[in-house]
């Protein structure tokens, strides 16, 4: 173990009760212990100094203050700290060797298995069909059917949250044929290279969604070193490519896909550089058009949030203090989306350091890119408040449509 532990910085901790007891539950995202361990929230104190830089002295001198002096053993300290350790909660030579044999089954894998069916989703297809149906019946009737539709922008907020918004979009699709669905999706995790490219087959719960894998070979040897990940591992647990995956399963069938996920566009934020100019992103977008145009019909779907605001998300005022001015900073970069200006996009981004903390920027960016010289349509647009943390986060639905 390390002399100074640390917590993993991709574990959430959550206080809740249980029989009446405040406890700590630790969730972790790749599930490595199977189960949930949950804690006494008078741990809490130890938790919070388990960030690398405190000895387990240093922590046990910190106790034993707080307890107004009463000795707290090292023996109890050590204990404590072996039972995360097995549980894979600190950044440890363990939980590295777990995540390393994670990694290497996953990449062996034929297939990109439901990450979040039976939490975010219902697991069974029926129940789910009519889930979707009955969202779809709740809505007002479209007030037209467009002849094409070339791009779906919608949310990848938890499903039960903004069923209304994604099914605002998806049903444009019914009924409609097509030979390819790209789908851009939010890489939540860090990842090297700018985009994430993974061949698996993706399953939902109507069965399996093949991914085009010509396409996906074809894209890794077309464009510049460093545009893309070197592994497929972000795909694993990441939602916001699934939940897209799983509509258009729904509405489409058997259609294929290309999944790709984005990472951040903060390098060239905090650079003060733009994408524009950077071979890895013209790159990949050159190169996805052609391929593109060599498929015939492609549909591109970009699965994002927009802002992020409250005590949650680093901000120090609540929400409701923030949240007129980003939903304002929405409507300017749904403006630009519409008019597929991606330039103007990334700009708002760099005037406004991000200070909203649009999670699905790149992916807006790279859409707009493809839809350039087409008109967008607002669908949708809403916020989701948490008040137990307050914050909220703002979403959207669009098409590009003719």
């Amino acid at each position: 173990m390390n002399e100074k532990p640390a917590l993993r910085t991709d574990i959430q901790m959550i206080m809740t009760l249980v029989e009446g007891r405040r406890v700590v539950v630790f969730q972790d995202p790749y599930d490595l212990s199977r189960q949930q361990l949950a804690v006494d929230a008078g741990a809490l104190p130890l938790l919070q100094m388990l960030d690398g830089r405190h000895g387990i002295r240093d922590i046990q001198r910190e106790l034993t203050n707080r307890s107004g002096g009463r000795l707290v053993y090292l023996s109890d300290i050590e204990s404590f700290l072996e039972s995360l350790d097995r549980a894979y909660l600190l950044d440890s030579e363990a939980f590295r060797r777990e995540m390393e044999t994670l990694c290497r089954s996953f990449d062996r894998a034929e297939q990109r298995p439901c990450a979040h069916a039976g939490k975010s989703y219902d697991a069974d297809p029926e129940r789910l069909a009519r889930f979707i149906e009955q969202t779809e019946s709740e809505l007002p009737e479209a007030e037209t059917r467009p002849r094409e539709v070339h791009a779906l922008v919608a949310p990848h907020i938890d499903i039960r949250v903004a069923r209304h918004t994604y099914v605002s979009a998806y049903r444009h699709l019914r009924g409609r044929r097509y030979d390819l669905v790209v789908i851009l999706g939010i890489n939540h995790h860090l990842q090297d290279g700018l985009f994430c490219l993974s061949a698996k087959n993706y399953l939902t719960p109507f069965g399996e969604l093949r991914t085009d894998r010509d396409f996906v070979r074809s894209l890794e040897g077309r464009v510049p070193q460093g545009t893309l990940s070197q592994s497929d591992f972000g795909h694993k647990i990441e939602h916001s490519v699934e939940f897209q995956a799983l509509f258009l399963h729904h509405v489409l069938g058997e259609t294929p896909i290309v999944p790709v996920l984005c990472g951040g566009l903060h390098e060239f934020l905090l650079a003060r550089k733009t994408p524009f100019e950077d071979g890895r992103f013209t790159g990949f977008v050159e190169a996805v058009r052609e391929q593109a145009g060599e498929r015939g019909n492609v549909l591109f779907v970009a699965g994002v949030d927009f802002s992020h605001v409250g005590l949650k998300f680093g901000d120090r005022l609540p929400a409701e203090s923030i949240l007129a001015r980003a939903q304002a900073n929405d409507r300017r970069i749904l403006d630009a989306l519409l008019a597929a200006d991606g330039r103007a996009i990334f700009e708002n981004a760099a005037e406004t350091a991000d200070a909203y903390k649009v999670c699905g920027l790149p992916a807006l960016v790279l859409l707009a890119e493809f839809m350039t010289g087409k008109k967008g349509t607002l669908l949708d647009h809403r916020t989701y408040r948490e008040a137990a943390t307050s914050s909220a986060v703002t979403y959207a639905a669009a098409m590009f449509a003719d």
